[in-house]
């Protein structure tokens, strides 16, 4: 696509300083602005193809020009064995704009053609199933515990995923922005449409209104704050923090993610989005939260349960503290009880049954008639 002529020039820009960095071997424009449905609000995403070997994708979000741009990094060895199913969307909808030995150019032509293949869809609804089924094992395990709140969380994740399996069926993209309309659209073509009612029920999306979200964002900036607080404390601590938590932190705790999300949700909530900008702020304010427990557990040298995700956070924060109220109102979880988690184990778990039963047959129906 065209892009517009000042997001070129810091392109141009950016991707020069970005060849010069003995590791980077490749640099493709994924995401809204390469697939044509970017709104002024949307950042810009570079899939980094890095020569440092590492074993997990991480990103780094740097201003350029007044663009906020993400520098998503996945080490070259990944597409020079069998490419991990997570990173396929970014490689088909890459736009190459640089590559050192042409390694990414000719990933991204292998992608194209087996993108949309009924083999390849397999793949990448097969692990989100499996991403299902281990968040589902955290539910249960949660609410065996009586933590109920973590119960809850876990099993929205998992009814989430199933989700996905009809979104990658019906071969639309997967977007933090645009999850509630795809997944919705999705849905309706497969005929599965009471599943996404379900999965509306239980998250309490379908009853959230402007002023809710607007009281959500204002919350979210509180627990930003205390978080940034907490990491600025203790830099050796978070320097010391698993690879993973180390790099999550580092892009969440960047002054130019908050303006991102500030500014992206506020333009959804303008356009009356107000569902999909409440699902927006739970989905990142829940990582920011799984991140920030690790950080707190090292901080106060106390053993994280993850399955009791909540309840720990609740231990090392105190019931009382201003951070664990804002982050507990952000994600709906003052009502959850024994009762309403029993019922969304159970719903979840029957939406995957679901899903497993009709998954291959979905896959041949809806490939086949393309």
């Amino acid at each position: 696509m065209m892009l517009p002529e000042k997001l070129r020039k810091v392109l141009e820009r950016t991707v020069k300083e970005l060849a010069a960095e003995e590791n980077v071997c490749g640099v493709g424009l994924f995401g809204s602005w390469s697939r044509g449905d970017a709104e002024i609000s949307s950042d810009v995403d570079l899939l980094i193809l890095d020569r440092n070997d590492f074993a997990y994708e991480f990103v780094e979000r740097v201003e350029r020009g007044g663009f906020l741009i993400d520098l998503d990094h996945v080490t070259r060895r990944w597409i020079r064995g069998q490419i991990p199913p997570e990173i396929d969307q970014k490689l088909y909808e890459s736009q190459i704009l640089y590559d050192r030995d042409w390694t990414l150019t000719n990933t991204k032509l292998l992608m194209a053609k087996s993108y949309s293949s009924p083999e390849r869809v397999d793949i990448r609804t097969d692990a989100h199933v499996v991403e299902s089924d281990i968040y589902l094992s955290r539910a249960t395990s949660a609410l065996s515990r009586n933590d109920f709140r973590s119960s809850h969380l876990f099993a929205t994740v998992a009814f989430e995923n199933a989700l996905k399996v009809l979104i990658e069926i019906t071969l639309q993209p997967l977007s933090n922005s645009r999850f509630i309309e795809k997944a919705e659209s999705a849905a309706a073509k497969l005929g599965m449409h009471n599943l996404f009612d379900e999965y509306k029920e239980m998250t309490g999306l379908g009853t959230v209104d402007p002023t809710q979200v607007k009281d959500k964002l204002r919350l979210f900036k509180n627990v930003w704050d205390d978080v940034y607080a907490v990491a600025n404390k203790n830099p050796q601590t978070l320097e010391s923090a698993h690879f993973k938590v180390r790099k999550r932190l580092n892009y969440y705790l960047n002054p130019a993610f908050i303006q991102g999300v500030v500014k992206r949700a506020s333009a959804m909530i303008e356009a009356e989005k107000t569902v999909e900008a409440a699902h927006y702020l739970g989905d990142i304010v829940l990582d920011l939260v799984e991140n920030y427990t690790w950080l707190k557990s090292l901080v106060q040298r106390v053993k994280i349960d993850y399955t009791t995700l909540i309840l720990t956070l609740e231990g090392l924060e105190g019931r009382d503290s201003a951070n664990y109220r804002n982050i507990t109102a952000i994600l709906d979880l003052n009502d959850i009880d024994k009762t309403i988690a029993a019922k969304e184990n159970k719903a979840t778990r029957d939406a995957m049954l679901r899903i497993r039963r009709d998954r291959k047959l979905f896959i041949k129906n809806h490939l086949d008639s393309k």
